[in-house]
């Protein structure tokens, strides 16, 4: 236990000279974002025929500031273990004192803390572009968010896993874009057939949250319990996924 605080300092490190490195790709990243967002908007604008000022956009501004927290908490691992592979790294961290799934923890772990930060600075940008009109409980919206987080680091450790098997699956890194934001677009809220599926009641709940809306105790109750299902399913295809790479030696290939 006494490695852990050590190890978490080292990522936070680690992830510090990244960004400070490579700052004009992460700007890069987080600019083509915005835009895609802002083309996105002017199209529903445009084909409502209806002036922002109306509200008609006010659920797909806060359904943008939601899915890029969903994507920041499904894509940590997967994207890690692809990096590190592709980099020829992975046989390094498969030695170090902590497992591999520890380090990939902490890493997942600090990038749902700048995930929560990213979220925070959306949330107050929903509420500008919006004019003020979002009355919603913020910290309610925050808690959905969060408490069902597992569910999608669940996905993302699933996907790792099977990037340590198939060294290029980067169309499968793809297709999880539009995959997070079906789940996140989903109308999961109130409890439904939905519900089931990964992050969908959270990501619904935090968008009703942000409209207004006080989700009740069961609906946070089924959030606890998609996300530890989720969570605990992705941990296992994970587990037997790297297991089987061991086996077969390719931890290591490219």
């Amino acid at each position: 236990m006494t490695r852990w605080p050590a190890h978490l300092l080292n990522e936070l490190h680690r992830e510090w000279l990244m960004k400070k490195r490579y700052w004009f790709e992460s700007v890069l990243g987080l600019g083509f974002m915005v835009t895609v967002f802002a083309g996105l908007l002017l199209a529903v604008v445009k084909v409502g025929g209806q002036p922002l000022e109306a509200g008609g956009a006010d659920g797909l501004i806060v359904g943008f500031a939601v899915w890029l927290f969903a994507l920041s908490a499904s894509g940590s691992a997967c994207q890690d273990v692809q990096e590190e592979t592709s980099q020829r790294t992975l046989e390094q961290l498969c030695i170090a004192p902590l497992p591999l799934a520890g380090l990939l923890a902490l890493r997942t772990a600090l990038s749902l803390g700048f995930a929560v930060l990213m979220l925070l600075l959306a949330l107050a940008g929903a509420q500008a572009l919006t004019g003020g009109r979002l009355q919603g409980h913020w910290g309610l919206t925050l808690a959905a968010c969060v408490l069902g987080a597992p569910a999608l680091v669940g996905v993302g450790y699933a996907l790792a896993g099977v990037f340590l098997l198939a060294k290029k699956a980067e169309m499968l890194q793809v297709i999880t874009l539009p995959l997070v934001i079906a789940l996140v677009a989903l109308p999961a809220y109130p409890v439904n057939g939905l519900a089931a599926l990964p992050y969908a009641l959270a990501a619904a709940t935090a968008r009703a949250s942000a409209l207004g809306t006080v989700p009740s105790p069961t609906t946070w109750a089924w959030i606890a319990l998609n996300a530890a299902f989720w969570g605990l399913l992705g941990g296992m295809a994970y587990r037997a996924l790297e297991q089987r790479a061991r086996r077969l030696g390719v931890l290591g290939h490219f």
